[in-house]
C-alpha cells in the first residue's frame, strides 16, 4: 500500500500554508505588569488582513475578564504595531460598544504613545461614564481600517511584537473601590509557530534514535 510521506521541509510549508486558517492571535491581560495591580482583566483575540493597496483590516475581539467582586467597566483597548511608513494610520469602522469610539493615536502612559484603539468617548484616560464601557463577562468585538504603504507586508505578528512594547493595553474605570488600571496585553504563541516547535521536536528526536 503506498503511504505519502512528507519531508520536514515540506511539513513545515504545509503548516505555515494553512497558519491564516487559524485566523487569529489569542491574548491575556498581563496583571503583574498592570499600573494598579488591581485584578483587573481580560482576554481575547487579534487578527490583521490585507485589503488591498495600502488598505488593510485589524480586528480585536476583547471580553473584560474582572471578577465581579473588584467591578468596573474595559473602557479603552489601544494598540501599536510596526511599519515603515511614518504617516500610518487607524480608524475604527466597527464597535459592538456602542459607548467605545475611534480614539485615533493616544498617550497610553506610562507605556507611551499607540497608534490606534477605540475608548469611551474616544478616549483613554477619561472619556465619561465608565457605564458607557465593556461590562464584567461581556465581549466586544473592534474593527479598524489600517492605512500605511506596508500594509501588504503586515501581518498579525506586526501588532503583537512591536518595538515599543506592550502592543496591546487595556483601561478600567469605576471600579468599586472608585479605582481604575491600565494593563497591558500578552499574546499566546500562534498556532503554527507552536506546531513547527513540536515538529522540531519530533525530528529532533528522530534524529537521536537512529
Amino acid at each position: 500500500m503506498f503511504r505519502a510521506r512528507l519531508t520536514a521541509p515540506i511539513w513545515a510549508a504545509a503548516v505555515l500554508s494553512t497558519s491564516s486558517a487559524f485566523g487569529s492571535i489569542a491574548f491575556s491581560g498581563d496583571m503583574s505588569a498592570s499600573t494598579e495591580s488591581t485584578g483587573s482583566n481580560y482576554s481575547g483575540t487579534l487578527s490583521y488582513s490585507h485589503i488591498g493597496g495600502s488598505i488593510g483590516e485589524l480586528t480585536i475581539t476583547v471580553t473584560n475578564e474582572t471578577p465581579a467582586l473588584i467591578g468596573g467597566r474595559l473602557t479603552a483597548v489601544i494598540f501599536r504595531f510596526d511599519t515603515t511608513d511614518g504617516s500610518a494610520s487607524t480608524l475604527l469602522t466597527s464597535s459592538s460598544v456602542a459607548g467605545m469610539t475611534n480614539t485615533g493615536t493616544v498617550n497610553g502612559a506610562p507605556y507611551g504613545t499607540f497608534m490606534g484603539g477605540a475608548g469611551t468617548g474616544g478616549q483613554f484616560e477619561g472619556g465619561g461614564s465608565p457605564a458607557n464601557g465593556l461590562a464584567i463577562g461581556a465581549t466586544g468585538t473592534y474593527v479598524w481600517k489600517i492605512t500605511a504603504s506596508d500594509a501588504a507586508l503586515l501581518t498579525d505578528s506586526s501588532f503583537t511584537n512591536a518595538a515599543n512594547q506592550p502592543s496591546l493595553l487595556a483601561r478600567f474605570r469605576g471600579l468599586a473601590d472608585g479605582g481604575s488600571d491600565k494593563v497591558p496585553g500578552e499574546f499566546v504563541p500562534a498556532p503554527a509557530s507552536l506546531a513547527l516547535a513540536g515538529f522540531a521536536g519530533l525530528v529532533a528526536s528522530r534524529r537521536r534514535r537512529a
